[in-house]
């Protein structure tokens, strides 16, 4: 569990409607699925339908590395304020007894969901992969979508209507990957079957359609690697240091830093690392750290 606290600061009219776009500014290659997103969001956040259990319960699925967790930080930042976002690992919850102790023990320990409300009662509650949870969790989230809130050990109960519940999925991830380029709806199906087999009816109605993350394309690939790099270099210059580059180095890193398991999750670190060491190696030989990046094998230099 991400320990955070939670922001006073609430939605308001102009960050509500401009949340769209920072959303697919954010989280490149995913526009249809982010534009379904907030118009869910916008309508609850409104009140323009009757509240019913928690603020709002939604499945991101998908392959790992194309913008879930980060989808559901953003969305947590954007509403509420800075670290009103709570991630579990439901790999922590494959047996009765760990999911049991969400809801605290009978020595009068608090457990981990009245930790969580205490640091964010207001904000995104992620459950990441619940496939890998016992079922145990999936009869909690029965009760915690439908009357929006969870009863502990000691009797008390946590009110949830005022927390969005996401959890994440990779059921149908190996039938989509290579896909990128195909329709939604043809993803979408692989998907949606895979996840009806695996969770039960009733939870599926509870989180409604479930938002399906396509695979990245290359050039969203290279698209977001840019972005990281515009980032970095932009760190470099208030550091006293220009570095430049070119399209060769975008697709170099982009081979480096993608993989089809983990998509752009490893990419920001091997960034840091060729581009670090090109900087880093140029400081050692009396270099003062600037110069335009080249290629040199599987690593990167920098050139005067």
């Amino acid at each position: 569990m991400t320990k955070a606290k939670q922001s006073q600061r609430g939605p308001d009219i102009q960050r509500l409607a401009q949340l769209s776009q920072t959303l697919i500014r954010r989280i490149r290659g995913q526009d249809d699925v982010l534009e379904r997103l907030v118009e869910e969001v916008v309508r609850r956040e409104l009140r323009v339908i009757p509240p019913t259990g928690c603020r709002g319960a939604f499945i991101f699925a998908g392959p790992t590395g194309v913008g879930k967790t980060e989808t559901a930080k953003l969305l947590a930042r954007e509403l509420f304020g800075e670290s009103a976002f709570i991630q579990f690992d439901c790999s922590e919850f494959k047996t009765v007894a760990a999911v049991a102790n969400l809801l605290g023990d009978s020595h009068g320990g608090p457990g981990r969901f009245a930790k969580a409300h205490a640091e964010v009662p207001a904000g995104v509650w992620l459950f990441d992969e619940l496939e890998k949870a016992d079922a145990a969790l999936v009869d909690l989230f029965l009760q915690m979508t439908y009357e929006g809130r969870i009863t502990l050990v000691d009797g008390t109960s946590l009110d949830l209507s005022r927390i969005y519940l996401v959890v994440t999925s990779n059921l149908g991830s190996a039938e989509i990957i290579g896909l990128e380029h195909t329709a939604m709806s043809t993803i979408e199906g692989h998907v949606l079957k895979r996840i009806k087999e695996h969770l039960r009816p009733e939870l599926l109605g509870r989180f409604k359609h479930p938002f399906v993350f396509r695979p990245l394309s290359r050039e969203v690939q290279e698209e977001i690697t840019e972005t990281h790099l515009r980032d970095l270099m932009a760190w470099q210059r208030e550091h006293g240091r220009q570095v430049t580059y070119d399209s060769t180095i975008v697709r170099f890193l982009v081979q480096n830093g993608f993989s089809p398991e983990l998509g752009a999750r490893p990419l920001l670190d091997k960034i840091h690392e060729l581009v670090g060491n090109a900087v880093a190696n140029d400081l050692l030989k009396g270099g003062n750290g600037s110069g335009r990046l080249g290629i040199d094998g599987r690593h990167l230099r920098l050139v005067p």
